[in-house]
């Protein structure tokens, strides 16, 4: 029952949204301590806090910017900073909205290899995302066409070929030059 659960499914989910939720005058421990007060059990001690923030720190590769102002950040850091805010209350599933959105191709790279780790882990990670540079480090793809429908679902090496053309850049033009084609039928009547 979601109503009766409710706390418990808030703690099992984590959301990293486009723009980084940060308060950036403070320092990456403070943000996270400040997080961590404000989702944990009330009855959590602040060592278990602190320990957890840690360990959160750890995996992200983040505790030598722990002492930091999040604004003197490069975009990659501070979107590990966001997930990590998340990764306290040790989530099972992940969604990201645009997760490398403004960040330079090593940064996405950097990134999504993160999200990789996540997954790897045992996490169920969910990225929406425009950057087509590392789509074959996700495990499935889910392609919509214009209006929402879905065009494509399966693996990512496979996507391109599904479509019929060489690059990300002839399916998205696609999408715009055939607006009336049914993307969705052509995907229901595939093997995908």
């Amino acid at each position: 029952n979601l109503y009766k659960q409710f706390a418990e499914l808030r703690q099992r989910i984590g959301l990293v949204p486009q723009d980084d939720i940060l308060h950036k005058e403070l320092t990456v421990n403070k943000a996270l301590k400040y997080a961590a007060k404000l989702r944990f059990p009330a009855d959590t001690t602040a060592a278990e806090r602190d320990a957890r923030i840690d360990e959160v720190l750890r995996e992200l590769k983040l505790d030598i910017h722990r002492g930091k102002k999040v604004t003197s950040l490069s975009g990659g850091q501070r979107k590990r900073v966001s997930v990590a805010l998340e990764l306290l209350t040790k989530p099972s599933l992940i969604f990201l909205d645009e997760p490398t959105s403004g960040l330079d191709p090593g940064m996405d790279r950097d990134v999504m290899q993160l999200l990789r780790g996540l997954a790897d882990d045992g996490r169920t990670v969910l990225v929406v995302t425009h950057s087509v540079a590392e789509l074959a480090i996700c495990d499935k793809l889910l392609v919509m066409a214009p209006g929402g429908a879905v065009a494509y679902f399966g693996p990512p090496e496979e996507a391109l070929n599904f479509f019929g053309y060489d690059t990300w850049a002839d399916v998205f033009s696609a999408f715009e030059n055939y607006r009336d084609y049914d993307w969705a039928g052509r995907w229901k009547g595939s093997q995908h």
